[in-house]
C-alpha cells in the first residue's frame, strides 16, 4: 500500500509540474508551494524531492538595468566602431559611366521637374522625377568608398569588448536563455 501511494504521489508532482510549465507562470507563488508540499507528505524519499524540486520552477529574473545598460554598451561598441571607419567620395560608375555620372542624371532630372511645373497632374513628370532622384541618390552612395583606418589590436580589442559584454546584458536583462525564449513565445502568440 506505501507502494502505490508514493506512486500516486509522484504523479499528483509531475502533473502539477507539468501544469505549471503550460501555464507559463512567471512567478511561483508561495500557496502553490505550500499546496505542493501538502500533496507530498513523503518527505524521506529522494525521488519525490527531486520530482519536486523540478516542479519549483524557478521565476525568469529580468533586470532593466542591465537589459538597458546593455543596450547602451552596444551603442558605445557602435559608436567606437563607427569613429574608425573612413569614407570617401570616389568616382562613381553607373553603367559603365565614369566621372560625375551625376550630371548626366540632372538632365532627366530637369525634364520631370520642368514637366510638373507645366502639368502637375502627368504621371509621366513625376515618374521621370522620382526615378531620376532615386539614380542620383544611388549613384551618390555607389560612389562612396568606405574603409577601415589601421588601428593595434588593443584598439580593436577595446571597440569590440563592449559588443560582447553589451549583448550579454542585454540577454541577462531579458531573463537569460528561459527569458529570450518566453519573450519569442510570446511574440509568436501575438502575431497569431
Amino acid at each position: 500500500m506505501r507502494m502505490k501511494d508514493e506512486h500516486i504521489q509522484k504523479k499528483l508532482v509531475e502533473l502539477e509540474a507539468a501544469i505549471l510549465k503550460e501555464s507559463k507562470a512567471d512567478i511561483v507563488t508561495p500557496e502553490v508551494k505550500q499546496q505542493t508540499r501538502l500533496v507530498t507528505p513523503a518527505e524521506n524519499s529522494s525521488e519525490l524531492q527531486t520530482l519536486r524540486s523540478q516542479s519549483d520552477l524557478n521565476p525568469v529574473q529580468k533586470s532593466d538595468l542591465q537589459f538597458f545598460g546593455g543596450i547602451g554598451l552596444l551603442l558605445v561598441g557602435l559608436f567606437l566602431l563607427f569613429n574608425h571607419v573612413h569614407v570617401t567620395s570616389g568616382y562613381a560608375s553607373l553603367w559603365g559611366w565614369s566621372g560625375n555620372s551625376i550630371g548626366y542624371l540632372m538632365l532627366p532630372f530637369l525634364l520631370g521637374v520642368g514637366w510638373i511645373f507645366y502639368n502637375a497632374k502627368s504621371v509621366w513628370g513625376w515618374l521621370i522625377s522620382a526615378v531620376s532622384l532615386v539614380m542620383i541618390v544611388f549613384s551618390i552612395i555607389s560612389g562612396l568608398r568606405i574603409w577601415f583606418a589601421p588601428i593595434s589590436m588593443i584598439d580593436l580589442m577595446i571597440m569590440l569588448v563592449p559588443f560582447a559584454i553589451g549583448a550579454a546584458w542585454v540577454l541577462k536583462g531579458m531573463g537569460g536563455p528561459k527569458g529570450v525564449d518566453e519573450a519569442i513565445r510570446k511574440q509568436i502568440g501575438r502575431n497569431k
